[in-house]
């Protein structure tokens, strides 16, 4: 990371790990949707800035040629173990057990001081 970068804010390195992303990857951004999760939307702080520096210039300039949709962070969490039970039912004849082995391995005593 070059010294100036150091004085990004956090929004702005995330832009910046965007467009480093798009540099290196441009072929699958171009082939595929991009779902960007985060905890902010890089792409809209970049085009709701009313004045552009040169650097959010050339960021502008970058985002709208790739469809790039933003997903919030915080619902992507609880969506990951809803598609894992959607995509592994348990099967209608799964007994549960109620037991479990070697029960008394796991007995804790308390021990009065």
């Amino acid at each position: 990371m070059a010294l100036n970068e150091l004085n990004y804010l956090p929004i702005e390195k995330l832009c910046l790990a965007l467009v480093f992303s798009i540099q290196k990857l441009k072929h699958y951004f171009q082939a595929h949707v991009i779902l960007l999760v985060s905890r902010a939307n890089p792409i809209k702080f970049v085009m709701s800035k009313l004045v552009l520096n040169d650097r959010l210039a050339r960021w502008y300039l970058q985002f709208p040629q790739f469809e790039i949709v933003y997903i919030p962070q915080k619902a992507i969490k609880g969506q990951v173990l809803a598609d894992f039970l959607a995509d592994h039912p348990i099967p209608d004849d799964w007994d549960l057990i109620d037991e479990l082995p070697n029960q008394d391995r796991m007995v804790i005593e308390v021990q009065p001081p």
